[in-house]
């Protein structure tokens, strides 16, 4: 490359040079840098105030409970794609299932929360239908409890305790409270379909 009396080419090419040399020297510098996890002392340094994460931001997970007061077994259910497991129908003293793990929720999420809930009976026809929480939302929740009633309306809610069930009805048998004419509104309440929705 030819410079001429001026040398304008060497110059440029020196300049690029250095913008590189300047950009590698603050990406270096940047890699050496390590962000500090929540709770701990950057540096290590006396009065230095550590770098959290705003508790609002913090997932919690919450425990499901299932209640099923309906007349059959469902054989699977799901909040927001969280599986909440099985469920037999509801006796005085069981929700009918057991506890999965687990829902997220956000402090600064606003109430009521919205939630998509799926399920089956026989692994056949889905059924999904939105539902928000009710009732006041506790202080430090730990539990979200999915209530499916016989009139086929479903109830959420956040609690700290272990939820309780809302009806007390006799059992039959395991799958079924009925011996004969077992009804459920699911087709009349929800969307449902012969395929999981997902």
């Amino acid at each position: 490359m030819k410079t001429g009396s001026t040398g304008r080419p060497r110059a440029r090419v020196f300049q690029r040079v250095a913008r590189y040399c300047v950009l590698l020297g603050a990406l270096s510098g940047l890699a050496g840098c390590k962000k500090p996890k929540t709770g701990e002392n950057p540096g290590g340094q006396t009065g230095q105030a550590a770098e959290t994460t705003p508790p609002s931001l913090e997932p919690i997970s919450l425990e499901i409970n299932g209640f099923n007061y309906t007349d059959l077994y469902i054989d699977n259910f799901s909040v927001n794609g969280n599986s909440g497991g099985n469920l037999y129908v509801s006796s005085p003293t069981s929700g009918g299932g057991g506890s999965t793990c687990c829902a997220s929720w956000f402090r600064n999420m606003t109430v009521p929360m919205r939630l998509e809930i799926t399920w089956t009976r026989d692994r056949k026809r889905w059924c999904t239908k939105e539902v928000h929480t009710t009732g006041p939302t506790p202080a430090n929740p730990h539990h979200l409890a999915v209530h499916f009633f016989p009139d086929g309306h479903i109830e959420a809610a956040l609690s700290e305790d272990l939820p309780e069930p809302k009806l007390r009805l006799e059992r039959a048998s395991p799958t079924e409270r009925k011996k004969s004419g077992n009804t459920v509104s699911d087709e009349q309440v929800a969307r449902c379909q012969d395929a999981y929705p997902y």
